[in-house]
């Protein structure tokens, strides 16, 4: 099998979820997160929407470098710019999805920093945290938001 042809319909997914319409969860499951706890903070997730019945895409990424931390938890609703959860566990994900995915409020307090475009109050972008400023990601600048 070519590259082309494993990498078109690859891509071709990729693009739909980001076009989606549906929240999207990246949960970090690389061994920082793992060890950490994120695979019950995954099925927590999982139980917790399908109780609720709220569609989204969750997805399992690598590292992005912010050990420390984990396990990390992005949430992304469309249109809106993605707010990263730090150390988050399992008894605090039914506080995530009531509060960003069912009231729109990104608990502020409970945030790490914002990725992708624009903006929330309260909550800065991660890029501009002490461990990340410094850092120009080129390679590695999708790790920890594409699922391996």
């Amino acid at each position: 099998m070519k590259y082309q042809d494993m990498y078109r319909p690859a891509r071709d997914r990729w693009e739909a979820l980001q076009r989606s319409d549906k929240p999207m969860i990246i949960v970090g499951t690389a061994t920082c997160g793992r060890s950490a706890g994120a695979l019950e903070v995954l099925e927590t997730f999982q139980k917790e929407l399908r109780d609720r019945r709220i569609e989204a895409n969750i997805l399992e990424t690598g590292c992005m470098g912010l050990c420390f931390a984990e396990p990390l938890v992005t949430i992304i609703k469309p249109s809106t710019p993605g707010v990263c959860y730090r150390s988050v566990t399992s008894d605090k994900v039914p506080e995530l999805v009531e509060g960003f995915l069912v009231n729109d409020d990104p608990l502020c307090g409970r945030a790490l920093g914002t990725v992708g475009e624009g903006s929330i109050d309260g909550i800065e972008a991660l890029s501009s945290t002490p461990v990340l400023r410094p850092q120009v990601r080129r390679i590695l600048r999708r790790c920890g938001f594409i699922d391996p």
